[in-house]
């Protein structure tokens, strides 16, 4: 997984730049500590070995120093340094092997380093997809919350539009007192609802009502001193009589119901 160096943050950052920084390996010899101290040691030995042997020599000569105790002792000098200079791949090696184990521990330890970077970020990411999820489903259910509610507010619509045109037939064709909770469902007010009753009741009225010029009247007379009966119909069917004299006799009339024999 690709990956910016920095990450990880400071730690990643400067074991990197330690890691692409790092100088090829050089070995010198004088800047060993190891070197030096064998250096010192063997240089140390070879003096005293030097000097035992010259000491040595002398000795079988009467105790007079010579150039052969002096050769000798050169010798046992030399021999040491010869093994110190023998020693020096030895120490190369071992630089080098440190080298090499100093270099391992840095490529190990930004190896750990971008191991918990890339962790890090894996659970970063995988948070970020696990909200931005939980946001489209939140989105989804806000979208479906918001359908369904049209839904139902189309259907308690219809509804009371069915309601309403059902009241306003029931009370247009009948009269019908309705109640409280019956308007509410309809959407119809009260003073809607008498205005349609009143008019229920006016039309109702003015269908039973006489009509004008709608009389017809019929007399017959009976001859002096007779009766003359006049019946007159009405548009409601039910007729009434009168009678009056045509003579001086007294007169009788009786109205809405038939006449009296």
């Amino acid at each position: 997984m690709a990956m910016d160096y920095t990450q990880g943050g400071d730690e990643l950052e400067a074991l990197y730049q330690a890691l692409i920084g790092r100088q090829p390996f050089q070995y010198r010899a004088q800047d060993d500590p190891m070197y030096r101290s064998y250096a010192d040691r063997y240089v140390q030995n070879g003096r005293m070995a030097m000097r035992d042997t010259m000491a040595g020599a002398a000795a079988l000569t009467g105790g007079y120093g010579s150039s052969y105790a002096q050769a000798v002792g050169q010798q046992q000098y030399d021999e040491y340094l010869r093994l110190l200079g023998e020693a020096l791949p030895e120490l190369y090696g071992m630089a080098y092997q440190q080298y090499r184990d100093e270099g391992e521990a840095l490529r190990d330890r930004y190896d750990l380093a971008h191991e918990r970077a890339e962790e890090a970020y894996t659970r970063e990411q995988a948070a970020q997809a696990a909200e931005y999820q939980r946001q489209r489903d939140a989105l989804a259910d806000e979208r479906y919350a918001a359908e369904q509610e049209n839904k139902a507010a189309q259907q308690r619509y219809k509804q009371q539009q069915d309601s309403y045109q059902n009241l306003v037939r029931l009370i247009s064709g009948t009269g019908y007192v309705p109640s409280d909770t019956e308007l509410g469902a309809a959407g119809l007010t009260r003073s809607s609802a008498e205005a349609l009753r009143k008019e229920y009741e006016r039309t109702k009225l003015a269908s039973a009502a006489p009509k004008g010029g709608s009389y017809r009247s019929s007399t017959k007379s009976t001859g002096a001193g007779g009766l003359a009966s006049t019946v007159h119909a009405s548009a409601a069917g039910v007729p009434w009589v009168s009678k009056k004299s045509t003579g001086s006799g007294s007169s009788t009339g009786f109205k809405g119901g038939l006449s009296q024999r």
